[in-house]
């Protein structure tokens, strides 16, 4: 209805106004009118029943005494000619007895029936005949001396309601009729009255669409129009001037502000182009940025592979047990550099919002001595006392990331003894448990050079140090604190430092971690304890059966017999199609699986694996340091990912988790020296046949162009490179590998030059 009213016109809604309450007016008064009417009608009919019966009881007395049926039939026949709606005439004795009757339809009468009652379409009256009125009106001398009237009979009038009906209805229509008048002519002269002040209106409305359709030239007509009418015209056309005069004004600030703006636009154009152009140029640069840090990393990676496997053979020779307790730090600090080392990439990674943090149970105290003994040598070395102060209430187990969270504390403990001459450094931890989470403090507070105020506000901004001495006198690229405070944001956490110039620094971190369950705790992969000198070589505590998917046959080879001299059963598949295919039809303990193969690569091949096994293990190895290829393995079901150089003692370490056998025969790693690396169990001149045929590949595929099959072969030397520790070679073909992705042919006739004469010469070893 509201919507109903919104689409009335103004002449509608004066002609409602009108006719509304005229029709209310008319239909009350119509009302009481008809039923005053027909009420009289009925009152006028009943009157006239009462007095025919009356008259009919007074003149049938005698013919009734007599019982004179002649007389009472003349007496019913003049009542019957006179009045037309009487339809029968009825005469009783004294005992209710008929003596005559006119009509013959049925009629239910007695001596106790009501003097009127009304049947379907008749009136009935009844009276009693009582014979003293005759007696009386012929002798008026005895009426005082006359007895009680007696009753000596009845007479019944039948009228009929026909007549009655319809003059009813007669009455009823006139008056309609009358009512449908009225309101026709008070239409009329609404809608007449009503046009005066409509028109107007619309004439009004009309024009304030037409303004507001644009035309400010429009005008409402005034000569017609009188009283409020006429001052809403005068004022329409007074705001239709102003807004005409304001537009006019508008729109020729509308034209200068658009030249001022084209010129604008022309302006902002030209610097678009030129930021296209420097954006390009800056994206180049960060291209260039990150191939530098890919190659540093892989160049220090080189050196790096060197201390690591000299350390691996020192360890085998006889020491006393304070030189097995330095190679012991020594392949600890090396561990910890070569993740530093990757750290560089990952503080590209930070930048761009790539690092992916895990959650790992971890022992929080024994995780945090093994960081304090290893800079332990660096602090000894400075005559510095290294003190920690560890929560005796810390929890057990706590769930995140201990990779990051050592990052942090490494940068932080080793900047602390890097900047500390003289006195100590403290490394204290705090922890409040509250629910199911853990909230830690941790601090590194040094008495060393300390930070004025005004150098504290550039502390967290890459490659910038407090001073600039500082990197003469210490070193240092100052990317070690923005990384802390990075991974801590990342984690959820804060970090604060106050320090004062000459009385050294305090760094806080803060962290909330899950609680996690103890059992499900992971050793650390070096002990802190020296390790005893025993045997060269591993045994598995428990003998498996290894399904080894990889691709390159000298691989594979090498892998089968390492693994085999660790007591462990090994299958080889070539693909990952043959890799599902053993699965299918062999009991399997264990998969160590390539990423890149031919048919089906290994992430495809673990989803598939994991579709049939939930708990079957699965370790990938690959040379990929990238994230992405990293996560898709996870999210393929992989257990662990190993990076190669495969360090054998990590992975018989995985292995032998997955032992099932008394915990009393189970052998620990502490329990034998580290493996030797890869190299030394491989026929040098196997690996160099199988690195000429893989170059030779390369050379072929490069004459033709074929960029896939450059990847192909570039990475199987990658694999074998890395597998064998073999940095030189690595980074040839790394680079080998990266012009083929780019579609660079000349990058890749020299590349693959270069590697031809790297192995013609043997200068890969």
């Amino acid at each position: 209805m509201p919507g109903t009213r919104s689409r009335l016109s103004i002449r509608h809604r004066v002609l409602l106004l009108s006719i509304i309450p005229m029709l209310v007016l008319a239909t009350i008064l119509g009302s009481y009118f008809i039923y005053s009417r027909l009420s009289d009608n009925t009152d006028k009919l009943i009157e006239r029943g009462k007095i025919m019966v009356d008259l009919l009881a007074s003149a049938a007395e005698f013919g009734v005494i007599s019982g004179n049926q002649y007389q009472l039939r003349v007496l019913s026949q003049k009542t019957r000619y006179s009045h037309a709606e009487v339809l029968d005439v009825l005469f009783y004795d004294d005992t209710f007895n008929l003596l005559h009757r006119s009509g013959q339809f049925a009629v239910e009468l007695s001596a106790e029936s009501p003097a009127l009652q009304s049947t379907s379409g008749q009136w009935i009256f009844l009276s009693p005949i009582f014979s003293s009125a005759l007696l009386a009106d012929n002798n008026p001398e005895l009426s005082i001396h006359a007895p009680e009237p007696e009753r000596i009979g009845w007479v019944a009038v039948v009228l009929s309601a026909h007549n009655n009906i319809a003059t009813r209805q007669e009455m009823l229509r006139n008056s309609l009729l009358l009512i449908s008048l009225g309101l026709m002519l008070t239409a009329i002269l609404a809608s007449r009255f009503g046009r005066r002040i409509t028109q107007p209106i619309r004439g009004l409305s009309q024009v304030v669409e037409r303004l507001e359709a644009g035309h400010l030239d429009t005008r409402a007509a005034t000569t017609h129009t009188a009283g409020e009418l006429g001052l809403l015209a005068r004022g329409i056309n007074r705001m239709a001037a102003r807004i005409q005069a304001s537009s006019q004004e508008q729109e020729q600030q509308i034209n200068r502000a658009t030249r001022q703006l084209t010129s604008t636009l022309r302006h902002l154009e030209r610097q678009n182009e030129e930021l296209t152009v420097a954006r390009r140029e800056a994206d180049k640069a960060n291209r260039s940025k990150d191939e530098f840090l890919a190659r540093m990393s892989h160049e220090l990676r080189t050196p790096l592979t060197s201390v690591l496997g000299f350390s691996r053979l020192l360890e085998q020779t006889e020491q006393s047990a304070e030189q097995r307790h330095y190679c012991s730090i020594i392949n600890q600090t090396s561990s910890l550099l070569l993740t530093i080392i990757d750290d560089i990439l990952d503080f590209s990674r930070l930048q761009s919002d790539a690092i992916q943090l895990e959650q790992i149970p971890f022992d929080p105290t024994l995780y945090f001595n093994n960081l304090l003994q290893m800079q332990a040598p660096m602090a000894l070395e400075k005559g510095l006392q290294l003190r920690s102060e560890l929560d005796p209430e810390l929890p057990p187990a706590l769930l995140g990331d201990p990779t990051r969270i050592g990052q942090i504390l490494t940068n932080l403990l080793s900047n602390a003894i890097k900047f500390t001459d003289y006195g100590e450094v403290c490394f204290r931890v705090r922890s409040l448990r509250q629910d199911s989470v853990c909230h830690i403090e941790l601090s590194v507070q040094d008495t060393g050079i300390g930070i004025s105020e005004q150098q504290q506000q550039h502390l967290f901004k890459a490659f910038i140090q407090a001073d600039n001495t500082i990197s003469r006198r210490f070193g240092g690229s100052g990317l070690g604190l923005v990384i802390a405070h990075r991974l801590t944001l990342l984690m959820g956490g804060d970090i604060r430092l106050s320090s004062e110039k000459g009385k050294g620094t305090c760094v806080h971190v803060s962290l909330s971690l899950p609680l996690a369950d103890a059992d499900t705790v992971v050793s650390p992969l070096y002990p802190a304890e020296p390790i005893p000198h025993a045997a060269s070589s591993y045994q598995l505590p428990c003998k498996l059966r290894v399904l080894l998917a990889e691709d390159n046959e000298f691989n594979r080879i090498l892998l089968t017999k390492a693994l085999g001299q660790a007591g462990a059963e090994v299958i080889e598949a070539r693909t990952g199609v043959e890799a599902l295919q053993i699965f299918h039809k062999q009991p399997i303990d264990m998969v160590l699986m390539d990423v890149h193969m031919p048919q089906m690569d290994g992430i495809r091949a673990s989803h598939e694996i994991r579709r049939h096994s939930d708990s079957l293990p699965i370790i990938a190895l690959t040379a990929n340091v990238m994230t992405h290829e990293h996560e898709a393995l996870l999210e393929a079901g992989v257990n662990e990912i190993l990076l190669k150089p495969v360090d054998l003692s990590t992975l018989f370490r995985l292995m032998s988790l997955h032992c099932p056998v008394d915990e009393d025969a189970v052998a620990t790693l502490s329990d034998y020296a580290p493996m030797p690396a890869l190299l030394d169990q491989v026929d040098t001149g196997e690996l160099h046949t199988e690195l000429q045929h893989q170059a030779q590949s390369v050379c072929a595929a490069v004459r033709s162009g074929q960029f896939d099959q450059i990847r192909t072969h570039s990475h199987q030397l990658l694999g074998l490179a890395g597998l064998y520790q073999l940095p030189e070679l690595e980074t040839v073909v790394a680079e080998l590998h990266q012009a083929a992705v780019a579609h660079d042919l000349e990058a890749c006739w020299r590349n693959s030059h270069r590697l031809t004469r790297l192995i013609e010469h043997h200068q890969y070893v």
